[in-house]
């Protein structure tokens, strides 16, 4: 079960940095992707225990609207931020409505 969830987690992290300019590029002192990486986790205690451990530190979770919020500012942060399934949707959901309303 952990297993998979970060097997989603992975692909949705990579899914969302995927939309970061291409300019973006791996930070060589910490070998970890800049700015404003996110993925997909679960609420339970054995995810945010696989979190703390990966990354030294409890998982922050945000909403879609705080992502956009963020991004929109140039918000940087060093450790990857965590979004819900539920929220991933959202997240989907506002950015194609925002890139229609920019056609």
């Amino acid at each position: 079960m952990i297993r998979t969830s970060l097997s989603l987690s992975l692909a949705a992290g990579l899914a969302l940095t995927a939309a970061m300019p291409a300019s973006a590029s791996v930070d060589p002192e910490t070998a970890r992707a800049p700015a404003q990486t996110v993925m997909i986790c679960a609420e339970d205690s054995a995810t945010r225990a696989s979190f703390q451990r990966e990354y030294g530190e409890r998982p922050v979770f945000v909403s879609a609207r705080d992502l956009l919020a963020a991004r929109d500012a140039g918000e940087r942060w060093a450790a990857p931020r965590c979004m819900t399934e539920r929220e991933y949707v959202r997240y989907e959901r506002i950015s194609e409505q925002r890139a229609d309303l920019r056609r």
